[in-house]
């Protein structure tokens, strides 16, 4: 368990400082390399016999610490690194400074810019074409250029090819790790989107079945309460009127709770809002004749209701029909007509007769009627309500 503990924090202690970790370890593998007298790589001139080989520690350990910064500036790192590379190759080079140098070119083709990494291709192109050519502009043999050139090649080409290869791993690494997130943000949407649906049809069933019966209840005991007194009934039906207004209260807060919390409250339509209604009946040419009455409210609801039944049931099944609303109004009652005719039927479009049933419902808790059926080549809704009713 302790054995465990320690490799835990040691693994900790190396992924907070990997580029620390990196530098130490070159710098004892360049100390190690020169004790092992592992130098004299590139140049075999006169002025290197004399030179003690321990100065090839200077470039090692000032490289190593150069790399402590290659995260954060590598193309900075690498111009640093490339002096001290020449400077040890004028002493003789060694094997130390090869690998510093190798690390800081990798680093920058991990960690550079983009447009910095392309510039850099381009000079190891040079670079490797000129080791090629110089050896035969001075009069040397082709074979002699071949071999410069491949030692160039094998010292910039390697790490250049062996970086760009983590970095384009690393890049669909990430490319992949995006398209996961897009993907769980997409079901996170999709499952609210469908909760919202949910709670919006709830809504609306609420209000439609709900608010109806407990506002007929409210409406019956008005209008009791409007009649002969007789202090038994009226007291009756003022509890039953004090109990359809605090249900209509209890399915507010029903509405409140199953909607979202930023989505806006939608209120009943109302006949007021009749233009903007037959402005959003798609498939159907609408148009409405005379002028849309002023009523109580709940009169107004039901029928507002019966007209955007009708033209939804008109836009589904005869879509391109021209629809008529006419309202008539009367002392003791108003009424409205949906006439819709011509469209296009539309095959296996047979409607289950509940739209129906539910407006003449709504039509008969206010105590009036609601005729559907054909006229003509067309089908048409006639809806009628006293005005006693409020």
């Amino acid at each position: 368990m302790a054995e465990h503990g320690v490799r835990a924090r040691a693994v900790r202690i190396y992924r907070a400082h990997p580029d620390g970790f990196a530098a130490l370890g070159t710098a004892l593998a360049g100390i190690a390399l020169t004790l092992l007298g592992i130098n004299g790589l590139w140049v075999d001139a006169p002025w290197t016999e004399g030179i003690d080989p321990l100065w090839h520690l200077v470039p090692i350990l000032l490289g190593s610490a150069v790399m402590l910064v290659k995260r954060r500036l590598p193309f900075t790192a690498l111009a640093a690194g490339s002096v001290l590379f020449l400077a040890d190759g004028v002493l003789g080079g060694s094997l130390g400074m090869v690998l510093v140098f190798f690390d800081l070119l990798y680093s920058a083709v991990l960690f550079g810019a983009a447009h910095r990494v392309r510039v850099l291709l381009a000079a190891i192109v040079v670079v490797v074409v000129a080791a090629l050519a110089a050896p035969l502009l001075v009069g040397q043999d082709l074979r002699n250029g071949v071999f410069f050139a491949l030692q160039a090649f094998v010292l910039l080409g390697t790490p250049y090819w062996w970086g760009m290869s983590v970095r384009r791993s690393r890049e669909l690494a990430a490319v992949s790790e995006a398209r996961a997130r897009d993907a769980e943000r997409l079901v996170a949407l999709q499952r609210d989107e469908a909760v919202r649906e949910e709670r919006e049809r709830m809504a609306r069933d609420l209000h439609d079945v709900i608010a109806g019966n407990l506002s007929a209840i409210a409406i019956n005991a008005e209008a009791a309460l409007a009649g002969p007194p007789g202090e038994r009934d009226r007291a009756a039906l003022r509890a039953v009127r004090e109990a359809g207004v605090a249900g209509l209260d209890e399915m507010r807060s029903m509405i409140l709770v199953l909607r979202t919390g930023d989505d806006p409250l939608v209120a009943p339509p109302r006949l007021a809002a009749l233009a903007e209604l037959v402005e959003r009946s798609d498939g159907v040419r609408a148009s409405v004749v005379g002028s849309v009455p002023v009523l109580p409210t709940a009169i107004d609801q039901a029928l507002a209701r019966v007209v955007g039944e009708s033209l939804t049931n008109a836009a589904r099944h005869r879509p391109g029909a021209e629809v008529e609303i006419r309202f008539d109004e009367a002392s003791d009652a108003v009424e409205v007509t949906v006439t819709s005719t011509g469209g296009r039927p539309q095959a296996g479009s047979r409607g289950t007769g509940h739209g129906i049933d539910l407006m003449r419902e709504r039509a008969e808790r206010l105590g009036g009627v609601l005729e559907a059926g054909p006229a003509g080549e067309g089908w048409r809704v006639r809806a009628r309500v006293p005005r006693s009713a409020s």
